[in-house]
């Protein structure tokens, strides 16, 4: 064949059929990688090959990782990569598949190793290949828009900047727009799922709205037999059981109720949906310990969340599988008041918690589950081992520098019980005037009324738990009257000390109107 005395067409005869297959034929990729490095020590730096050469080296070298985890081969193409961009300088054109396969290699190792640089780098060549899009192949822009809103969602995960979300829902919802009829259910569920995360962090109704039109959308306009159906129902059942914790719609809660009892019958057909479960666990427990049959619902589950811990060992979703499961057997006590359930709870969430970065927001809400572990067995056993260790994770979750305030709100109420409990009258009201202070974080000025309404009303219970805390450490009245006060008058202090309406300020500056209103909403 010719292919055999041109070993460069060889290796593009190979790499089109790994292309062609989807990846599944991906045997003689180490060929073509071989073929593609030759090429490339015989090429000129001026080649006009040189740069498709390598970008489709880079892509070998990023199969060769997904088929043998050697993290090596995504290293070796990051540097050819960068060795073509100084070759090529900083003003000369590149093509389009250059800038997509680096990308592919960033993202590839920052999925390994969750280095932040790679997911910026990511960012940046995705989005030079999306300018080359415009004018060269602008039927690519989709597909570019959607990697481009999934990759700024997964940094803000990691930054909490609010202008990667807004970034990513533009993006994504342009992506949805244009896209051909059988990719848009996918690029709508994704644009969901940003809403979704949108609203769970700023508690912005008009995001909850969106995220869960296009989810039911999504649902309507999907096969059952579809690979991607149940990751697509189990979004839809979290999002239902927040629109009732929202709105108190009991159809709400029954419409999630009958997802996940289809989610159930299709585990063990689709186990793509285990990472998707996992993350809204916590939805789905609490669905069910509302209901009858709550302990065969999560007994059910429990293999699934075990099965999900191992599959992600060695992996940055580990700590959100532990807790997941954590929860799950705490659940199990709770109900049936079994010690190994308890046992099992308290490792894994403490695992959860030794095995996240202590600056990385999550560790709060590890913590936490963590502490009420620790809380359950301390009420069997009375060990104060346990008492002063729930302390501690209650107070770090706390005192959290880039966790949500609401979560630390949750941590520092829970920290005021931990502290009675355990007859410390100084550390509860300490804790109780910490709960306090948090509750202006949690409505921000620049949130909509209604939205700082329903933030305030989640977490109604602290400041009457703060005053009683105050009072028991021996305050005068007057003191705990203030606590109470503070608690109670968060939306009439906002109208007293500042002015919200910025109409006066965007008819003479509309720039500083908008920066001001950007800086509401960040701090929000």
């Amino acid at each position: 064949m010719p292919d055999e005395d041109d070993p460069l067409a060889d290796a593009e005869r190979i790499f089109q059929a790994y292309v062609t297959s989807g990846g599944a034929d991906a045997h003689e990729l180490p060929r073509a990688a071989h073929h593609y490095r030759h090429a490339l020590t015989t090429l000129p730096n001026d080649h006009p090959l040189r740069p498709p050469v390598t970008a489709n080296l880079m892509a070998c070298l990023r199969a060769l990782f997904l088929t043998s985890a050697d993290p090596t081969h995504l290293d070796d193409a990051i540097t050819l990569g960068r060795q073509q961009l100084d070759q090529a300088g900083p003003t000369a054109p590149l093509p389009l598949a250059f800038h997509t396969s680096l990308a592919g290699v960033h993202n590839a190792r920052f999925q390994h190793t969750q280095d932040l640089a790679d997911l910026d780098a990511t960012l940046n060549h995705l989005h030079a290949a999306a300018d080359l899009a415009r004018h060269t192949e602008p039927g690519m822009l989709p597909a570019l828009r959607s990697n481009l809103a999934f990759t700024l969602r997964l940094r803000y995960d990691i930054t909490r900047n609010h202008d990667n979300l807004d970034e990513a829902i533009t993006l994504a919802r342009s992506a949805h727009q244009d896209a051909p009829a059988a990719v848009r259910p996918k690029i709508a569920y994704m644009l969901s799922s940003i809403h979704m995360l949108r609203h769970r962090d700023l508690g912005t109704r008009t995001d909850l709205d969106e995220a869960l039109h296009l989810a039911i959308d999504v649902v309507d306009h999907t096969r059952q037999d579809h690979p991607e159906y149940s990751g697509y129902l189990a979004h839809l059942a979290a999002l239902e059981v927040e629109h009732h914790q929202r709105t108190h719609d009991p159809q709400s809660r029954e419409r999630a109720a009958a997802h996940y009892e289809r989610l159930l019958d299709l585990l063990d057909t689709a186990p793509a949906i285990r990472p998707i479960v996992i993350a809204n666990w916590a939805q789905i427990l609490e669905t069910a310990e509302r209901q009858p049959g709550a302990l065969a619902l999560v007994t059910r589950m429990l293999p699934e969340l075990e099965a999900a811990v191992e599959e992600a060992r060695g992996s940055a979703h580990r700590p959100a599988t532990l807790t997941a499961l954590a929860r799950a057997h705490l659940a199990v006590h709770a109900l049936r008041g079994t010690p190994e359930n308890l046992h099992t709870a308290i490792t894994s969430a403490e695992e959860a918690v030794a095995t996240t970065p202590p600056e990385h927001p999550d560790h709060a809400e590890h913590s936490i589950s963590a502490a009420a572990a620790r809380l359950a067995r301390w009420s069997t056993r009375g060990d104060h081992t346990d008492l002063d260790r729930a302390g501690t994770l209650l107070t770090a979750a706390a005192n959290h520098p880039t966790a949500a305030p609401a979560v630390r709100i949750q941590a520092a109420h829970a920290l005021i019980a931990a502290r009675t409990t355990a007859d410390d009258t100084a550390g509860a009201d300490h804790a109780a005037r910490q709960a306090v202070d948090l509750l202006p974080a949690v409505a921000w000025p620049g949130v909509p009324r209604a939205d700082q309404e329903f933030r305030l009303a989640q977490v109604a219970d602290v400041s009457n738990d703060a005053t009683a805390a105050v009072l028991s450490a021996g305050h005068h009245c007057g003191e705990a009257v203030e606590i109470n006060e503070a608690g109670r008058a968060v939306l009439w202090a906002h109208l007293l000390n500042q002015r919200t309406d910025l109409a006066a300020v965007h008819a003479v500056a509309p720039h500083l109107a908008t920066a001001m209103a950007r800086v509401r909403r960040d701090l929000a």
